[in-house]
């Protein structure tokens, strides 16, 4: 009995060969919709491929224009060439400058939304403050410091020197804040400096004491703790002594009014 069963069993057809034979028969039924949706799944593919691919081009270029910018800011001055040395050099520092920001802002332009473009913007605006520009500057590093993603390298370059840009233009609290989110960044010890900094600036009766409290917590910050003791100890010395005011002039007098001459005398007839 179960050997003609088996027999029985082996001549049923198998339940993939079911199975598959009506998947095919589905698909010669329905052979226009599976095409379209094939298509459909190829084009959305080759377009995300494509989108990959045109970004890492853009990307590639991005950073060859940007290179080329900052390699322009190493190039020497005339007057600094080697003779017998064949060099592109600039005739003037002023020239020289003035190239690298085109070159940089050619950058930030033509490629926004990349990362050399946001480089670049970081770039424009340490060479504004450098130039003493503290309030362009500012703008363009707030501007870098909201495009640009968590793991630039340079936004706690760019989240300090917006601190110090903002203190140029006696934005004390603004510059204060901007020096506190240095603890965003893992730099804890930096943002307590800088606080103590600035405490010392705006002439605060405890800023002397706030220095050597940092200087003291924190001594593996070794050039911090150097720093802010240096500022303690100048923030001891005597405030220099007022210089006298000069002496008032002595008035001068005014002249004699001329005597009259006495008059000849007559001569008697």
């Amino acid at each position: 009995m179960a050997e003609k069963l088996d027999r029985k069993q082996l001549k049923q057809p198998d339940e993939f060969q079911v199975l598959a034979g009506k998947a095919m028969q589905w698909v010669a039924t329905h052979q226009a919709k599976v095409v379209t949706g094939i298509v459909a799944v190829a084009v959305v593919v080759l377009a995300g491929w494509g989108f990959s691919a045109w970004r890492a081009s853009r990307e590639e270029k991005a950073g060859a224009a940007l290179s080329d910018a900052l390699e322009k800011a190493s190039r020497p001055l005339a007057s600094e060439a080697i003779p017998g040395q064949p060099q592109d050099t600039f005739p003037t520092k002023e020239e020289r400058e003035k190239a690298v920001i085109a070159a940089l802002q050619t950058v930030r332009s033509d490629f926004g939304g990349s990362r050399a473009a946001q480089t670049a913007q970081a770039q424009i605006a340490f060479h504004e403050q450098a130039s003493g520009d503290n309030a362009a500057a500012a703008k363009d590093l707030q501007e870098f410091l909201a495009s640009a993603g968590a793991g630039h390298p340079l936004r706690f370059v760019a989240q300090e020197a917006l601190g110090y840009a903002l203190e140029s233009q006696g934005k004390m609290d603004e510059a204060k804040a901007a020096f506190d989110k240095l603890s965003d960044f893992n730099m804890k010890p930096r943002a307590e400096f800088q606080d103590a900094r600035l405490a010392l600036v705006e002439g605060k009766p405890d800023a002397k004491a706030q220095l050597e409290k940092f200087a003291k917590d924190n001594p593996k910050e070794t050039e911090l703790a150097r720093e802010a003791n240096a500022r303690a100890e100048l923030a001891s010395l005597p405030p220099p002594s007022a210089a006298p005011a000069p002496a008032a002039a002595a008035p001068v007098a005014a002249p004699e009014p001329a005597k009259k001459a006495a008059p000849a005398p007559k001569k008697k007839k």
